[in-house]
């Protein structure tokens, strides 16, 4: 098996650096898979037991400048590794404003994930730091745990606002136990529907894909009974 890529513009290395820090918030473990043309960061656990299941998916072409790659054979050319999800959030910590990123699969005495990272320097000099961080192998017999879920067709498309946005007013209700989210159709001619939801749902309606909207969105937050929050 053999993996290494490099990442040198700023913004593919911001955007993978954010994806890391959200992973590592989310579980103390993590899979990554390792194919020809994506990467996987893939959370397996239980959700009935209280566990957080996720399958992230990034095409290796928009974020690394070189990729190369050699799966456990021919015919199922792929790689799971198994790591810790926050030591691989705290080394690209210290990729912000770095002049390049390298990944590589390693063996030093046990399989490491190795992260070289190429500082700025004002002089001519070159200066790196280097993280090695401990994976597990996964072996093919168990790759049959670790596949895309099958997502049903949704009933209803909910366009959103900005994450940015929704996310200031997520923080602005936390203390608060209850709020009503109105969903306003687009279309006079169809249905409006309204939600009554605990605050601690309102994250989850953060995920579905607005590429086939229907639907505005409006979240009212009732202060007190003259001022309200709107978005």
């Amino acid at each position: 098996m053999k993996f290494r890529a490099k990442i040198v513009d700023a913004a593919c290395l911001n955007h993978f650096t954010r994806v890391s820090n959200m992973i590592a918030k989310l579980a103390k473990t993590c899979t990554l898979r390792i194919s020809p043309d994506k990467l996987n960061f893939i959370l397996s656990d239980k959700v009935a037991s209280g566990g957080v299941s996720m399958w992230c998916e990034l095409d290796q072409e928009n974020f690394f400048s070189e990729f190369q790659m050699e799966g456990i054979s021919a015919e199922n050319n792929e790689i799971y590794l198994e790591l810790t999800s926050e030591n691989l959030s705290r080394a690209l910590r210290t990729a912000q404003n770095s002049r390049a990123l390298k990944i590589k699969l390693t063996n030093k005495h046990f399989p490491c994930l190795t992260v070289s990272i190429e500082l700025l320097s004002v002089s001519s000099s070159s200066r790196s730091v280097t993280h090695d961080i401990p994976t597990k192998v996964i072996p093919r017999k168990l790759w049959k745990d670790l596949q895309e879920p099958t997502v049903p067709d949704p009933d209803v498309s909910i366009y959103l606002p900005a994450l940015k946005t929704m996310k200031s007013v997520v923080e602005k209700m936390k203390n608060i136990s209850n709020h009503l989210l109105s969903l306003e159709p687009l279309d006079s001619t169809q249905t409006s529907v309204w939600l009554l939801l605990p605050v601690p749902e309102l994250p989850a309606l953060l995920g579905p894909s607005p590429g086939s909207a229907r639907w505005g969105i409006q979240v009212s937050l009732c202060v007190c009974s003259a001022r309200c929050l709107r978005i």
